[in-house]
């Protein structure tokens, strides 16, 4: 990768890190102040979170289009603007204890503006960069998230234990910081196509594309298991094994730090092998870490599951990403990485709403079994990934150095 271009994606992963720093400082708590202080069932927390998370899946595809058609830099600004809108009149309605119907609305709105951002942010770096960089791209990307998610939680952890409200204000304060570091230091250089007006429902076509659509299905499943992190695992160490939330914090921050510091090698080897080859491995290492997690009682031993599953997150993640950017068009970029996301978050939700199921219903007869389902669907998800390697080209799959035919030269005798 050349250094301007390295040099582009380390000021979008650090604006990206900066935004999932205010992100951990707060919202991953939200499940726990919903049952702790305002008294919901896991159950319905995880309600909560779950149709919050399908509210995402609408506007990730919103923001796939309006980036296609008016720019991603525009798109990443206004998204980021009106969730520190709502981010903040979230806080005050903690604050002041607001009805749970007003608090709920604005964090409706917070998750579903929240959503703007990563589209256009990943269409930015598909803009820029090619296909034989876009894993080591992607995980400059994935550096920069958990550099933010390894600080976010732990600070937040300690933070809330004095005041959730605080935390929600300092995580507006944190979108506003990174409006004015973005806009300043990047360019966008994608030329909108006059003719390309935004469709929601062209966006919704796009899955005819078939690899695509089964793309997206696996990511589904492998996103509901990484969604256990935030809701699955704080309802197991808050429900069942008494666990301060500062221990919960450390439990992400863990998780963050995986990826710091071993997203580089991974990137290394992943441009050795095949995608679909290093996605199976992925997702067996999230079936192991979290399918262990439930057989745990002990901060260690949960954070060795905690550890495996962040290894298996840094494998996953620049890889899906990847292969979207790899079978999509230059025309189609915003839209098929939109599509990703709306599915990444349709897992999201569903994930959080299979927790709280899980926690009521599953977990009080058998403590380890949330954690044995989790697995065996991450488990599914990595054997669908491999099975993909029939249907893409090796270029696609991410083996560049294939070797092109030599064509002999014919003699014609005359």
């Amino acid at each position: 990768m050349q250094a301007s271009t390295r040099k582009g994606m380390i000021v979008v992963a650090l604006a990206n890190g900066l935004l999932l720093f205010g992100y951990g400082l707060s919202l991953p708590f939200f499940t726990i102040y919903l049952i702790s202080q305002r008294h919901l069932s896991p159950a319905m927390a995880g309600l909560v979170i779950a149709l919050a998370g399908l509210s995402r899946c609408v506007s990730s595809a919103i923001s796939g289009e309006l980036a296609d058609a008016f720019g991603r830099k525009k798109v990443m600004m206004w998204g980021l603007f009106s969730q520190i809108l709502a981010m903040f009149c979230l806080g005050l309605c903690i604050e002041f204890q607001a009805q749970v119907g007003w608090m709920l609305v604005c964090y409706f709105l917070t998750t579903f503006l929240g959503a703007f951002f990563r589209p256009a942010s990943n269409a930015w770096v598909t803009d820029n960069t090619t296909p034989k960089e876009r894993v080591e791209a992607f995980g400059i990307l994935r550096i920069g998230l958990n550099i933010g998610w390894a600080l976010g939680p732990a600070a937040g952890g300690f933070l809330v234990r004095y005041s959730y409200s605080l935390a929600f204000f300092f995580t507006a304060l944190l979108y506003a910081a990174t409006i004015l570091y973005l806009g300043r230091l990047i360019e966008d250089k994608h030329v909108p196509c006059k003719s390309r007006k935004p469709s929601f429902v062209s966006a919704l076509l796009s899955l005819k594309d078939s690899r695509l659509a089964k793309i997206c299905f696996y990511v589904v499943l492998i996103t509901a298991v990484n969604s256990q992190l935030v809701v699955g695992l704080s309802i197991h160490c808050k429900q069942y094994l008494h666990m301060p939330e500062n221990y919960i914090g450390w439990f992400f921050t863990i998780n963050g730090l995986v990826v710091v510091f071993l997203q580089y090698w991974a990137t290394k080897i992943m441009a050795k092998i095949r995608l679909s080859t290093a996605m199976l491995i992925g997702c067996l290492l999230y079936a192991v870490g979290f399918g262990s997690v439930g057989f745990f009682d002990t901060f260690a031993l949960i954070a060795v599951g905690v550890f495996l599953a962040g290894v298996g997150e840094l494998i996953v993640s620049p890889g899906e990403q990847t292969l979207v950017s790899n079978i999509a068009s230059r025309e189609t970029r915003g839209r098929y990485l939109g599509m990703l996301m709306v599915f990444y978050n349709l897992g999201s939700a569903l994930g959080f709403f299979g927790a709280g199921l899980l926690g009521d219903y599953v977990a009080p007869f058998y403590l380890p079994g949330p954690w044995l389902i989790v697995g065996a669907v991450a488990v599914l998800a990595g054997l669908g990934f491999w099975s993909m390697r029939r249907s893409l080209t090796p270029e696609e799959d991410g083996k560049t150095n294939v070797p092109v035919p030599i064509k002999k030269d014919t003699i014609t005798l005359n």
